[in-house]
């Protein structure tokens, strides 16, 4: 046991340090604190110059703010989590460091253990990032990263299994960009009912009204457990998709 944590700990260091090393995937990983530092200044005073009374330029202040976090959650979740894991492990099978990790007698378990590990954290940092150029109240911030964390497991899990299907980065761009836009979704529910509906039950569709309960203050009353529901599904059908095609997906490489 002390020795494959011993492992892991060392990939795991190593994995961080190619995420700072690899400029596209540390561009990539800056992205969504961009955006949204964009969205913010674009949006601006959205109640500028309208006849809005003063409650009602609040709530619209209010709703503009909630979107600028549910999407920040949603990028952080979708660009971050498939750079990581499904271009980064594609990029090394290209290299062929894989394959001499496995002569090196690390095990494929330590190795997804360790990337999905470092996809988490550099997901948990950049949503606190973004949480904070959208202008987040601070005391939001706890229930942001908890819902953070929730959406991005299945979404790991996910990435892990294409990741080890890719066969190179070309392949990983491939099935990279569905998860991304799956992840998305939520994000264009405002543009219609019909999507709306459809964002519910996506990945992150539970998290996404989650927060919005969370910035209401009724994040535990009733309303959650629908959300709650879903984001769990998602989780539990990951990790069996998972343990299902890891052994399988593993032992080709």
């Amino acid at each position: 046991m002390n020795a494959t944590l011993r492992r892991i700990g060392a990939l795991a260091n190593k994995d961080f340090a190619d995420l700072f090393k690899n400029p596209t995937m540390f561009t990539v990983c800056l992205m969504p604190i961009g955006f949204m530092l964009l969205f913010r200044l674009i949006m601006g005073d959205t109640t500028a110059g309208s006849d809005l009374t003063g409650a009602e330029a609040a709530r619209v202040g209010e709703a503009v703010g909630r979107y600028l976090l549910g999407s920040g959650l949603c990028m952080s979740v979708g660009m971050v989590v498939p750079m990581v894991l499904i271009y980064g492990i594609a990029e090394e099978k290209e290299k062929r460091t894989l394959r001499t990790l496995m002569l090196a007698n690390v095990g494929a378990g330590e190795v997804a253990t360790s990337k999905g590990a470092v996809a988490l954290a550099a997901t948990m940092v950049v949503s606190a990032g973004c949480f904070f150029a959208a202008g987040g109240a601070p005391g939001l911030l706890p229930a942001y990263l908890l819902l953070t964390f929730l959406g991005a497991v299945p979404v790991t899990l996910i990435s892990l299994v294409l990741g080890l299907a890719s066969r190179d980065q070309m392949t990983a761009g491939f099935f990279s960009v569905p998860v991304l836009l799956l992840v998305l979704v939520p994000t264009f529910g405002v543009a219609s009912t019909a999507i709306e509906a459809f964002a519910r039950v996506t990945p992150l569709g539970g998290v996404y009204d989650l927060l919005n309960l969370a910035a209401e203050g009724q994040l535990l009353t009733a309303g959650a457990l629908a959300p709650l529901a879903v984001t769990l599904a998602w989780t539990v059908a990951s990790a069996i998709a998972f343990a299902a095609l890891f052994r399988h997906l593993a032992r080709d490489n």
